[in-house]
Parts: C-alpha cells; sequence; structure tokens
C-alpha cells in the first residue's frame, strides 16, 4: 500500500514554522540588581533597582538581608513595552514585558559591603538574583562644611531628657542636601523633636529629609572655630531608659557641591558660535560631585535611679516638675458634675498620666469614673480633664492632687501638688408634684396641717376636701391636661432636633466634600492632558476629604492607620503606599511622559480610589 507522505511532510514544515514563537512563549524569566554605583561615602543615598524582564507581575521582594544599608522604597512600576513595525511590507509586533523596583540604599558602615542575592516570586515562581559588592567608604570633613551633635549634659539619669542639638555648617553653596540620623531608628534612645529655645524666626523652618523621616529643620548663622557660617540645625530631646554607657551613632550629610564649570556653546542663526553666552556667564554649565560630612560621636554616661527612698507611686518621670489643678463650677449640688482640669508641666510632659484620684479623692466623698479621658499634649504641659461628682453635703473642698517625680539636680525624689480648690456643696431639694404645678396653699390646707401636726397621720384622710372628683377628671379634663404637658415638650423636642442638625451641619463642613470626594475625583481625572503632579494632586484631595486630612501635606503614613481601622485591606494599602512611593519619586526622580503609560497609570488610581471607596459607604 502506497503512503501518501504530503500531509507528514506539510506538518513537519508547519512545526518548523512555529518553532520562533514556541520559543518566545516561552522565554525564561530573568531578574537582576542594578545599583547606580559601586563606591560610595558611608551616608551617601544612591538608586538601586530590581529588574524583572519576561513577566509584569511580580511581588514585593523581601530586602531584610541589606543590613548594612538603609533602604528606602520608591515603588515598583510596569516596564512593559509594545513595538510596531513594518519590515517588507509585513507588519511585526514585538510585546516585551518587565517590572521595576526602585529604593534609595544608603551605607550605614563603612567596607566592602555586600547586597545579598534576593528572592522575587513571578508568576508565583521564586527567582533568585546575583549578589552585588559595593565599597563602602569613610566620609571625610572638609574646611567648608562641618556636622555636630552637641548635648545639653553628658551624664544623665536613665529616664532624664538630654537636649541633643545637631548642627550642619555650611560654608559654600549646595545643590540639594539629605541627611542621615541612624539614632532616629536606634531601639536604645527615644528621640522628640524640639524647637530650638532661642535665635529661631518663624520663617526660618524647612522641610528636610532624613532617611525615612521627614524633619522641620532651622536655617540660621553660627560661628565654629572662628568662622562664620550658614547653619542647619535639628533639636532632638534624647532619652535613655537604661543605665550604661552609650555611644552616639555617626550621623552623615550628603549634598551636591560645585566642583567645577564647563563651557557649553551653541550655534548663532549665522552659522558661527554665539559670544553672548560667554558675556553673560550662561554658557557656563556647573559640575556637581557628592560630598558626604560626617558628625562626631559624643558618648552620654546613664546612671541609674536610685532605689532608696523611691515612692510606691513613682511613676518614671525624670526632671523638674510641677503639677496645678482647677475645677468649675465652684458652687454645685450633691450629685451635680465638676469638670475638674490637672495640668502637669515638664520637660517629659507627654509621658506623664494622671496621678490615681482615688488615692486622694475619698471614695466616699467623691464619685470618680473609671474611665480616664484622653488629655491633651502641648509642647511641656499634659492636660487632663475629669468630671467628678460630690456625694456629701459636707465637703468643703477638692484635696491637693500630688505627682512625684525625681530631681536629678538635687538627686532626689520630690513630690509637686495643687493647691487644694474650696467648693460650697447644697443639699439636694426634692420637688413635689405641686411645686411643679405652681399651686399655692389654701386656707384650708393650711388649717389642716396644723391639726396634723397635733394628731398625727391619721389626720391626713380627715374632711372631703381630700376627695377628688374622679369623674370630673376623667371626663372634662383629660385631652387638656394632656396637651397642656405634652405639648410644649414635644415643641421643645422638634426645636432641639432642628437645632442639633444644624450645628453638626456647620461642625462638619467637610462632610460634603467627602460625600462628593469620589464624584470631584473622576472628574479629574478625566481632564484632558492630565499631568502626573495633577493625579498625584487628584488622588491625595480624594484621601483628604474621605478622611478630612489636608492633602496638601498628606504622606502614607498620615491614611495608614485610618483607612486600616474602617476595614481596608492590607493588599490595597500597600498598593497606596507604592503609589505615593511613585509619586514621591516622580518629585525626586522627574515626571514620567509617556501618555500610554500616564494613561495606564490613570486607570490603576481610579481603581484604587473605587476599592477605597467601598469602605466607606
Amino acid at each position: 500500500m502506497k503512503t501518501n507522505k504530503f500531509p507528514i511532510i506539510l506538518f513537519i514544515l508547519l512545526c518548523l514554522a512555529l518553532l520562533p514563537a514556541l520559543h518566545l512563549a516561552a522565554a525564561d524569566i530573568s531578574v537582576e540588581t542594578v545599583i547606580e554605583q559601586q563606591e560610595a561615602f558611608v551616608g551617601e543615598p544612591f538608586s538601586m533597582q530590581i529588574r524583572v524582564d519576561g513577566s509584569s507581575s511580580a511581588e514585593e521582594p523581601d530586602l531584610s538581608g541589606l543590613d548594612a544599608f538603609h533602604v528606602q522604597n520608591r515603588g515598583g512600576q510596569s516596564n512593559s513595552s509594545t513595538q510596531v513595525s513594518n519590515i517588507n511590507g509585513s507588519w511585526q509586533r514585538v510585546t516585551h514585558l518587565g517590572y521595576i523596583f526602585t529604593y534609595t540604599i544608603t551605607a550605614i558602615k563603612s567596607g566592602n559591603l555586600t547586597i545579598p542575592a534576593l528572592t522575587i516570586i513571578v508568576d508565583g515562581k521564586p527567582y533568585r538574583t546575583d549578589a552585588l559588592s559595593i565599597m563602602a567608604r569613610k566620609p571625610e570633613e572638609t574646611e567648608d562644611f562641618k556636622l555636630r551633635i552637641f548635648l545639653s549634659s553628658k551624664n544623665c539619669y536613665a529616664g532624664e531628657p538630654v537636649t541633643m542639638t545637631t548642627t550642619w555648617f555650611v560654608g559654600k553653596d549646595v545643590n540639594n542636601f539629605e541627611f542621615q540620623l541612624p539614632i532616629l531608628d536606634d531601639a536604645d534612645f527615644e528621640i522628640i523633636p524640639q524647637k530650638p529655645n532661642s535665635g529661631v524666626a518663624a520663617g526660618d523652618e524647612i522641610k528636610i529629609k532624613a532617611g525615612g523621616h521627614t524633619l522641620t529643620a532651622y536655617k540660621g548663622q553660627g560661628e565654629l572655630n572662628g568662622r562664620e557660617f550658614l547653619t542647619v540645625t535639628l533639636q532632638h530631646l534624647l532619652v535613655v531608659k537604661k543605665a550604661g554607657t552609650f555611644t552616639l551613632p555617626q550621623a552623615t550629610v550628603a549634598c551636591q557641591v560645585v566642583s567645577g564649570f564647563r563651557q557649553s556653546h551653541r550655534r548663532d542663526p549665522s552659522g558661527g558660535f554665539s559670544n553672548f553666552d560667554d558675556f553673560f556667564g550662561s554658557g557656563r554649565q556647573p559640575r556637581y560631585r557628592t560630598l558626604v560630612t560626617p558628625s562626631n560621636e559624643p558618648v552620654l554616661k546613664v546612671l541609674p535611679l536610685p532605689k532608696k527612698n523611691r515612692p510606691a507611686n513613682f511613676t518614671g518621670l525624670v526632671g523638674n516638675y510641677s503639677i496645678n489643678a482647677k475645677a468649675s463650677p465652684l458652687e454645685v449640688h450633691i450629685g451635680d458634675p465638676i469638670t475638674l482640669t490637672v495640668d502637669i508641666n515638664g520637660p517629659f510632659a507627654h509621658k506623664a498620666e494622671l496621678p490615681h484620684l482615688a488615692t486622694f479623692l475619698s471614695e466616699s466623698s467623691f464619685k470618680i469614673p473609671e474611665v480616664i479621658a484622653p488629655a491633651e499634649t502641648e509642647e511641656s504641659r499634659k492636660t487632663f480633664s475629669q468630671t467628678i461628682r460630690v456625694k456629701e453635703e459636707t465637703v468643703r473642698e477638692i484635696p491637693s492632687i500630688e505627682l512625684t517625680y525625681f530631681d536629678p539636680e538635687k538627686k532626689e525624689y520630690e513630690k509637686a501638688g495643687t493647691d487644694p480648690i474650696p467648693l460650697v456643696v447644697h443639699e439636694n431639694r426634692v420637688i413635689t408634684a405641686l411645686d411643679a404645678v405652681g399651686a399655692g396653699p389654701s386656707a384650708t390646707t393650711t388649717a389642716n396641717k396644723i391639726n396634723e401636726a397635733s394628731r398625727g397621720l391619721a389626720a391626713n384622710y380627715e374632711g372631703l376636701d381630700v376627695l377628688i372628683d374622679m369623674a370630673r377628671n376623667k371626663h372634662g379634663m383629660t385631652w387638656t391636661w394632656w396637651l397642656l404637658f405634652t405639648l410644649p415638650p414635644l415643641l421643645f423636642l422638634l426645636m432641639a432636633i432642628r437645632t442639633f442638625y444644624r450645628k453638626q451641619h456647620e461642625k462638619n463642613p467637610l462632610g460634603k466634600l467627602s460625600k462628593n470626594a469620589m464624584a470631584t475625583l473622576k472628574r479629574n481625572l478625566a481632564e484632558p492632558s492630565l499631568s502626573p503632579h495633577a493625579l498625584s494632586r487628584a488622588l491625595k484631595e480624594y484621601l483628604g476629604a474621605k478622611l478630612q486630612k489636608n492633602p496638601g501635606s498628606l504622606l502614607y503614613n498620615d491614611i495608614h492607620a485610618p483607612l486600616k481601622e474602617i476595614g481596608v485591606d492590607e493588599a490595597i494599602l500597600q498598593r497606596l503606599q507604592k503609589m505615593f512611593n511613585l509619586f514621591e519619586s516622580w518629585q525626586y526622580g522627574g515626571e514620567i511622559s509617556n501618555t500610554a503609560k500616564m494613561n495606564e497609570m490613570t486607570e490603576k488610581t481610579l481603581q484604587l480610589a473605587e476599592e477605597v471607596e467601598i469602605h466607606f459607604s
């Protein structure tokens, strides 16, 4: 039997033709770590990217192994592209899939450092990058730039606040700068930002970057080693909870300084080079280099608090503290509410707790609520407001309330107390039904009271005048009295409800903005030629309206807790964080200009907002 080989040959040729397509479909996925430079100073931030090739779906890698670096997440974005070309009249479309994670990393110690191999999950499968080496050099101080950390005291007690002032002395113009303050993330120290006591004007405040923190610094002028400098100053309260000797970690500041100029020439319309650029100086383009200035590393000796004579109610306050109180009203009946306001003043007052009122106010004389109202903190003062009630007419004052603290100057435990607050307490008066109606006593009633006093309780039931005509009340007075007693309260209730809703509307003017936030966002995103900056502003205005926060200074840390509290999923929160990091990368690294990419980001922004909106309904 003769076999027809044509179908077999045709099948083989078809398979050979499809081999390139099959190869493309099964293309390998690769991942790699790319760094901006392989040499850097300690404290010098530079860019690191993790690039995924072959897929646009990748999970955030775990960077916990980069313990020699401080890492800031700048967000991730798709790196996919499609190219259409015409070759010999045949149109071909080539699609490349990719994704990029961007970070800013800063070496925190010197030496030959390693970025270890990192595992990245792509399309559900793990892939590993290659390890990279970086040479981190120690920063060196120059004549034009100095960084100093000053401590108000080199010795303190555990829990005693010490003022830490960090000052950058600047002798030349700089382009931009960024601080690294490792002490902010050191678990041995508690750091509280503080405004310098003197020499700072209101307009001298500036916002600066310090690793993952945004801090308020203050511009000024100062002298160091006989030379005048411009200064940038940060001030904090530093608290160490345990005894020992501590060396403060070195701070650094990286800045861009002019290292020289290069001449740029432009041809004039006549074909030659224009000399006007040279004449006006605009042809000189500065060249910048990164300079990292290290700080000193002061040593702080922390002494343990003495155990001798330590009061039982000592809560750990160290420093010089005072306490005062006031109450309102001062003239009350038994059971009336009294607002007791207690102020605690001192260097670390935000850590203070309200003294246990039951220790000073007798429970037989005062009713004290079990739940303590939230306090208000303002710089070195903390204010507590609590409602108490008097239970006895014999009460004449609110007794002194004491606060125990350790005075490091006297090296002793001290007590501060409030002044007693005088009270006038009246016995409650029982109001009868006759008092409520307002009827005056009749002659017969008066006469009966005189007889009752001499003849006992039986007299209360004598005489026809004590009998009530039930028939008359039933048929003649029922509706009259019902209207008399119910109509005024009903009218009052209606007026109170109207007033309440009006005040609620006036109290919450942002409520309407919150209600219309999604419609406003869609309108903003529909604007033609939407810029990256406008996209960032639109999302922040939406979240600011929903959470009633100022959108102009909105950061991811401002929205994380409120959104989590209303039940927003962690996956949505992570996408929001990536979006905010991307906005920040646009601000510092340049915005995107690709129209297709911009449309994609707009769609993602709207989708993300719609997923968040569900939790507000």
